[in-house]
C-alpha cells in the first residue's frame, strides 16, 4: 500500500508541478465546467431540447440529474468517512486550486461521469464528446492540484456505477407506462435460397396452420408481411382455403398487403412501385380489403418520393426496417418522412428490424411455468431495445421472421408480458400507429445507410443481367404496350394485368436484387423475363400494326411526346428519320447534318468529336466550345471477395489502360463507329485463402463499340465481354472534368442529390461505400461544365474523387450468396450457399451513353438527349399516314405514364423533375373533352377498400380550346383522367 501511495504522490507532482501554462489554463477552464456541475446540466439541457419533448428527452434530463447528483453526493460522503487530507496540504505546495474540504475521492470527477454514463447511454451521438470531457475533467484536477489520481480514480469508478444505476432507475420508473403492441407476423420471400415451387411448398402447409389457428383462437391475429402474392401462390395449390381467408381478412384479424411483392424500392421504376401497389391493393380488396399501414418487411433502401407516392394512396403511415444513418440516433423511432415534394408520412423505423421480439416464441410444447419464467427474463432486453429510440409510450414488438410459422401459444407469452406490469397486448400495424402520437423529427430524402442494418447495396450490380432484363422489360410495358393499347381503346387490359404481374413476381426483393439460389434465376426469372418479353412484344406488334393501318408502308414508332430525330436502319444503312410526338409516320430518311472520320480512331459529327484510344477509352469534344472532356470508358477490373449483397475489394487491380487493341473505324450512313478489340489478362479468380487474387491469368476478350449519330449529341457505348475470370468487378471509369461535393442520379419519380463523399459511417453495422443505385442517369456538374450518363438496364455506379470520376459497373462475378468473413458488414445475411451462375460466365454486353456539356443550362438538355437515346423508336409497317397522339413541350414536366384507365378514359401521370413550379399544356390528336386529377388510384375508388379517405392529388387542370393545361409544383407527380372527343 505504501507503494501505491508513494505512486501516487509521484503523478500527483508530475501533473501538478509540470509548470505548463496551457495545461493550467485548460484545467482551470475544466475546473470552471465542472463547479456544481454546471457545464454538465447546460450539455444535458441540450440533448433535451435535442429530443424534443418526448421521453427520450425525458431520460436525459431524468438519469443526467440522478447519475450527476448521486454521484457527487456519494463521493462527499465518502469524503467525511475517509478524510484525506489535500495534496497540497500534504506536500506543502502552492497550486492553482485549494479546496478546503478532504480529498478522497474526487466530487467533480464522481459528478462528470456520473453524467457523462449517462448522456453516453441516452444520447449516443454526444457518447464520444462527453467521455473525453469527463475524462479531461478528472486530469483537470490533478493538474490544477486539487487531487491525487486516486482520487480521480475513484470518483471516474463511482460515476459510472451511479450513472449505470440512473439508467436502471428511469427503466424502472417508466416500466408499467410502456405501451406493448406485439404482432405476430411472418415474411416469406417466392425465390432465396431455394426455387419457387419449393419455397411455396413449405409455405402451403405453414398457411394452412394459420388458418386452422385463426379459426380456434378469436383472439389471434396475423399480419402476412404487407404482400398479396403469397396469398394467391397458396390459393393456387388449395383453392378450397379461399372463403377462410376471406372471412379472416374481413374481420380484421388477417392483415394483408398494400404491396403486391416486396420489392426492392430502389432497383425497379417508380411506375412499377405503382403497379405494385395498385396490383396488391386490388388482390388484398378481392379478399376482403387491404391493410390500412404501409408495412414493407426488408427492402434494401427506400426512394425519396415514396411519401408521395403513398399519400397519393391515402397512407399516412410507413414501417420500415433498413435504410437510416447517423440522423436515426436523433429522429428516434418514430418521425416524418417528407419526399422532395414536400409530401410527409409518419414513418416507424423497427430499429430492432422486423424479428426484434423473435424471443417471445418458444418451442411449442414448453410448460407453462417455463414460458412464464423465459419471457420474464428476456423482457427487460425486449423494452430496452426499443425505448432507447422511443419518444412515446407505444413500443412495436413484431413477433416473426423469415418464413417463421405462427406461433400459437403467442397469447401465453403476451400474458407473460402483462404479469411483468407492461401494458401489453396481442394487436396489429393498424391499432399500433392509432396510438401513436405527432412526431417531433424529420427526415428528408431517401433511405439507403446502414447504420443499424446492412443496406446491401452490392445487390445493384449482382447478376447484372436481371436488372438489365427487368428494364427492357418495364420499358416495353411502359412506352410500348399500355399506350399503344390506351390509342386502341383499352381492350387489352387484361393481357396487360398478367404481363404485370409477372414482371412485379420478378421484382420481388430477393430475385431481383440477383441474391437467390442460382437454378431460381436461370430457371424461374429467366422463363418470367422470356414470357413477358414474347407476350409484350406480340401485343405491341399487333396493336401497332391496328393503329398504323393496313398497308406494307415502312413505319417508324416514337414513344416520347416531343419530334426527334432518331437513327434506324434502312435497307441495312442506318439513316436519319423524323419522328412523331407517341406516334407513327411513314420512314423516310431527313437530313440531319453529317457524320464522318477525320482520321482513324476519330470520328465527328456537327456538334462533337469523338477520338479513341486503341485500349477502349476516348475522350468527347464538344465544337461550338472546344470544351474537351477527361478519358472516358477506361476499364478498371478489382478482385471482388464478397457476395451477392456486398462488394470486398481483393487486388490487384487490373487496368486496361495502354493495352494495345485493334480498332477500326468505319462510317454507314448516318453513323460513325469506332470498334476496339482487345485482350484483358485477368487473375483467374481468387487465391484458396480468398484475400487476393490469383497469380493465374485468364484472357478475356473485350469488343467496345463507341457509336456517334448525324443528330445526336451524345456518345453511345457499348462494351461486350467475353467473362472467362470468377470473383472480380469490372468497371467504365468516366472522367467528369469538375469536382463536386454533391451529384444527381435518377431515382422513383425524379432526380435525387448524393453526396459525393460516403459519410464516415463510425459504428454503422455495414461500412458506407461511394456507390449508388440510378434508374438511368448519372450527372456530376461544376460551374461551366459536368458530364452526364445515361445506363441502360445498369443499376450500380460510384463517384470517385469529389465527383471527379464516375465509375460504372458493368459485371461484378461473386460465386457466394452469403458470407460471414466480410471486413464491410458486421453480420452474414443468411444461408451460405455457392452460386457459381453468379460468376455470369461467358459474353455479355452493357450499354451506357455519354454526353458532356458546358455552360450554365447545359445540363438539362443533355439529360434530355440521354432520354432520347435510352427510348429506342421501333420500325414497322403500316399506311404510312401520320398519327401523332399526345405532345408534350420541352420543359421540366415529363410523361411517366400513359394508359387506360377503368372507365375507358386515358390515364396520364406527369412528373415535374424541378425544383420549381411549372405549366405544360398536353396536346392530343383529338380535342380534350373532359380532365380531372386524381390520386394514384387512377379513378379505381374502392381500390383495396382500405377506407382510407385522404387522398393527395394534384391541382384541378385548365381546360380551354380542346387542350388542357397542367400546374405542378416542385417535384409533384399528377395523375389525370382525360377524355378525348
Amino acid at each position: 500500500m505504501d507503494g501505491l501511495l508513494a505512486l501516487d504522490a509521484r503523478l500527483y507532482l508530475a501533473l501538478a508541478t509540470s509548470g505548463n501554462a496551457m495545461a493550467s489554463v485548460l484545467g482551470l477552464l475544466l475546473a470552471a465546467f465542472a463547479t456544481y456541475g454546471l457545464g454538465w446540466w447546460a450539455i444535458a439541457l441540450l440533448g433535451v431540447r435535442a429530443r424534443g419533448s418526448g421521453r427520450r428527452a425525458a431520460a436525459i434530463a431524468f438519469t443526467t440529474a440522478v447519475g450527476g447528483s448521486t454521484a457527487w453526493l456519494i463521493a462527499e460522503s465518502l469524503k467525511m468517512v475517509v478524510r484525506r487530507p489535500r495534496p497540497f496540504v500534504t506536500l506543502q505546495l502552492d497550486v492553482l486550486v485549494q479546496p478546503v474540504s478532504f480529498s478522497f475521492p474526487s466530487g467533480d470527477t464522481a459528478l462528470s461521469f456520473g453524467a457523462a454514463t449517462t448522456l453516453a447511454m441516452t444520447w449516443p451521438a454526444a457518447r464520444l464528446p462527453a467521455l473525453l470531457v469527463a475524462t479531461a475533467v478528472g486530469v483537470s484536477r490533478v493538474v490544477v492540484g486539487a487531487h491525487y489520481p486516486s482520487d480521480v480514480l475513484a470518483g471516474a469508478l463511482i460515476g459510472v456505477a451511479c450513472g449505470l444505476a440512473a439508467q436502471r432507475l428511469w427503466a424502472i420508473v417508466v416500466w408499467r407506462r410502456w405501451r406493448v403492441f406485439v404482432v405476430a407476423h411472418t415474411h416469406r420471400d417466392s425465390e432465396w435460397y431455394a426455387r419457387f415451387a419449393e419455397l411455396r411448398t413449405r409455405a402451403v402447409p405453414m398457411v394452412g396452420r394459420l388458418l386452422d389457428l385463426l379459426d380456434r383462437d378469436p383472439a389471434y391475429r396475423f399480419t402476412f408481411d404487407g404482400q398479396t402474392v403469397a396469398l394467391e401462390d397458396h390459393l393456387a395449390v388449395r383453392p378450397e382455403d379461399r372463403p377462410r381467408i376471406e372471412a379472416h381478412v374481413r374481420s380484421g384479424r388477417l392483415q394483408i398487403g398494400p404491396w403486391y411483392v416486396p420489392t426492392d424500392l430502389l432497383l425497379v421504376s417508380g411506375e412499377s412501385i405503382v403497379r405494385n401497389l395498385q396490383e396488391g391493393l386490388r388482390v388484398a380488396g378481392s379478399f376482403g380489403r387491404a391493410a390500412r399501414v404501409a408495412y414493407v418487411a426488408d427492402p434494401f433502401g427506400h426512394p425519396a418520393q415514396l411519401p408521395q407516392v403513398l399519400r397519393g394512396f391515402g397512407y399516412e403511415d410507413y414501417l420500415f426496417a433498413r435504410g437510416m444513418g447517423d440522423d436515426g440516433e436523433g429522429l428516434g423511432s418514430v418521425f416524418w418522412w417528407q419526399a422532395p415534394s414536400g409530401d410527409r408520412v409518419r414513418a416507424t423505423h423497427l430499429t430492432g428490424h422486423d424479428a426484434n421480439a423473435r424471443a417471445l416464441a418458444g418451442p411449442a410444447e414448453e410448460p407453462p411455468a417455463a414460458l412464464r419464467a423465459r419471457v420474464r427474463s428476456r423482457a427487460p432486453a425486449l423494452v430496452g431495445g426499443g425505448a432507447r429510440y422511443a419518444d412515446a409510450s407505444p413500443l412495436l414488438f413484431m413477433a416473426g421472421d423469415d418464413h417463421s410459422e405462427a406461433y400459437p401459444r403467442l397469447g401465453e407469452a403476451v400474458a407473460a408480458l402483462r404479469a411483468t406490469g407492461l401494458d401489453a397486448r396481442l394487436s396489429d400495424l393498424e391499432e399500433y400507429v392509432g396510438a401513436l402520437g405527432v412526431p417531433h423529427g424529420t427526415h428528408a430524402g431517401e433511405m439507403v445507410a446502414g447504420r443499424y442494418r446492412p443496406i446491401l447495396r452490392g445487390v445493384s450490380s449482382a447478376r447484372t443481367w436481371v436488372k438489365q432484363e427487368n428494364a427492357r422489360c418495364e420499358r416495353l410495358l411502359l412506352e410500348r404496350c399500355e399506350p399503344l393499347d390506351a390509342l386502341t381503346g383499352g381492350r387489352s387490359g387484361g393481357d396487360l394485368r398478367e404481363l404485370w404481374r409477372a414482371l412485379l413476381q420478378n421484382q420481388s426483393h430477393d430475385p431481383s436484387c440477383g441474391c437467390s439460389l442460382d437454378a431460381a434465376h436461370d430457371a424461374d426469372l429467366a422463363e418470367r423475363f422470356a414470357r413477358v418479353r414474347a407476350g409484350g412484344e406480340a401485343l405491341a406488334e399487333r396493336l401497332a400494326r391496328e393503329i398504323a393501318g393496313p398497308g406494307d408502308v415502312p413505319v417508324v414508332w416514337s414513344f416520347l411526346p416531343e419530334r426527334r430525330v432518331a437513327v434506324v436502319e434502312v435497307d441495312g444503312t442506318p439513316r436519319a428519320v423524323s419522328c412523331a410526338p407517341l406516334g407513327v409516320r411513314a420512314l423516310a430518311p431527313v437530313a440531319a447534318g453529317a457524320v464522318h472520320s477525320p482520321a482513324d480512331g476519330i470520328i465527328e459529327n456537327e456538334r462533337l468529336r469523338v477520338e479513341v484510344d486503341p485500349d477502349g477509352s476516348f475522350t468527347v469534344t464538344e465544337l461550338a466550345t472546344g470544351v474537351r472532356s477527361g478519358r472516358l470508358n477506361e476499364l478498371v477490373d478489382e478482385g471482388d471477395r464478397g457476395d451477392h449483397y456486398t462488394f470486398s475489394y481483393a487486388g490487384p487491380t487490373v487496368a486496361a489502360r495502354g493495352t494495345a487493341g485493334r480498332r477500326l473505324t468505319t462510317v454507314r450512313g448516318d453513323r460513325a463507329t469506332v470498334t476496339v478489340e482487345l485482350e484483358l489478362a485477368l487473375p483467374v479468380g481468387l487465391r484458396a485463402d480468398r484475400l487476393a487474387r490469383s497469380p493465374e491469368r485468364v484472357v478475356c476478350p473485350v469488343r467496345v463499340e463507341i457509336s456517334l449519330d448525324a443528330p445526336g449529341a451524345c456518345a453511345d457505348v457499348t462494351v461486350t465481354l467475353d467473362n472467362r475470370a470468377r470473383d472480380h468487378r469490372l468497371r467504365a471509369l468516366c472522367e467528369t472534368g469538375v469536382r463536386s461535393p454533391v451529384h444527381r442520379a435518377t431515382g422513383a419519380f425524379g432526380w435525387v442529390e448524393r453526396a459525393s463523399r460516403p459519410p464516415s459511417g463510425r459504428g454503422w453495422v455495414e461500412r458506407p461505400t461511394g456507390d449508388h443505385c440510378t434508374l438511368g442517369l448519372v450527372e456530376v456538374a461544376g460551374r461551366s461544365k459536368g458530364l452526364a450518363l445515361g445506363l441502360d438496364g445498369l443499376r450500380e455506379y460510384g463517384v470517385l474523387g469529389d465527383g471527379a470520376q464516375v465509375a460504372i459497373t458493368l459485371v461484378r462475378a461473386v460465386g457466394w450468396r452469403s458470407r460471414g468473413d466480410l471486413r464491410e458488414r458486421q453480420r452474414d445475411v443468411g444461408p451460405a450457399l455457392e452460386t457459381p451462375s453468379a460468376q455470369c460466365l461467358g459474353a455479355r454486353a452493357y450499354r451506357y451513353v455519354v454526353a458532356p456539356f458546358s455552360g450554365p443550362a447545359g445540363s438539362e438538355p443533355a439529360a434530355a438527349e440521354l432520354r432520347r437515346a435510352l427510348s429506342p423508336v421501333v420500325v414497322a409497317r403500316g399506311d404510312g399516314v401520320e398519327r401523332s397522339f399526345l405532345e408534350l413541350p420541352a420543359g421540366a414536366i415529363g410523361l411517366s405514364s400513359l394508359r387506360t384507365a377503368r372507365d375507358g378514359a386515358l390515364a396520364v401521370r406527369l412528373v415535374n423533375a424541378s425544383g420549381a413550379p411549372a405549366t405544360a399544356g398536353l396536346g392530343f390528336a383529338r380535342p380534350v373533352v373532359v380532365a380531372r386529377s386524381v390520386d394514384l388510384r387512377e379513378g379505381e375508388t374502392d381500390l383495396g377498400n382500405t377506407g382510407l379517405d385522404v387522398l393527395r392529388t394534384a391541382e384541378p387542370p385548365d381546360l380551354a380550346g380542346g387542350r388542357a393545361t397542367v400546374r405542378l409544383a416542385p417535384y409533384e407527380i399528377g395523375t389525370y383522367l382525360i377524355t378525348l372527343g
